[in-house]
Formats: C-alpha cells, sequence, structure tokens
C-alpha cells in the first residue's frame, strides 16, 4: 500500500503585527471530492511561537483518497483563543501518477488586528 506526501510552507510575509505564544496553529487536510464535498483527512493543531518558514507535513494513505477524491484543500489558521488572528487556504489537483511529496506555498493574511 502506498502513500502521499503532502508538504506545506507558510509564510508571514502580510502580517503586519507579531504573534503571541498564546496563539494556536490549526493546519487542516481535506479531500474534495467531485461533488464538492469534502473529507478530513489530516490535522494539525498545536500551540507554538511561529517562525518563519513554517513548515507541516501529512502523509496520506492511499486508500483513503481511492478514486473520489478529486483535490486537496489546505486550511490553516491562527487563533486566540475563539478569535481567528490569520488564515490561509489553498486548493491543487490529486496527483494520481506521482509519488514524490508536493510541497505548498501558503500565505497567511490578517483577519483580526
Amino acid at each position: 500500500m502506498g502513500g502521499k506526501t503532502i508538504k506545506g510552507e507558510i509564510s508571514l510575509r502580510e502580517i503586519p503585527f507579531q504573534f503571541q505564544s498564546q496563539y494556536v496553529w490549526t493546519i487542516q487536510l481535506t479531500g474534495v471530492k467531485a461533488d464538492g464535498s469534502t473529507k478530513q483527512l489530516g490535522l494539525i493543531s498545536e500551540p507554538t511561537e511561529i517562525k518563519e518558514p513554517w513548515a507541516f507535513m501529512f502523509h496520506i494513505d492511499d486508500h483513503l483518497v481511492a478514486g473520489e477524491i478529486q483535490m486537496y484543500g489546505l486550511r490553516v489558521e491562527v487563533l486566540d483563543g475563539q478569535v481567528l488572528i490569520a488564515d490561509a487556504d489553498h486548493r491543487f489537483p490529486v496527483d494520481r501518477h506521482g509519488d514524490a511529496p508536493t510541497v505548498q506555498q501558503l500565505v497567511l493574511l490578517p483577519q483580526y488586528i
């Protein structure tokens, strides 16, 4: 059984303020089906001091995306409690023939200042 590795790097270049140590990162990987519905494939959620570039990685088993998933979706949120401080969204096609890791570049945008 094979799998796919999805790597990502997050840029803070659009963020005009300092991040605080109490902020929590949430990174969600979803599979997007042909009908537009989504299936969660991975989740990272952790408090951390943010350093640029911030990188993450997901390993996906082939059986999780067998045929039904047309695209991947990445959503990154930085939260202060329940307040969304910054976020990024990105969708990209599934590569069914390649097994090399894909590297996705995301840029966080401020949502609350």
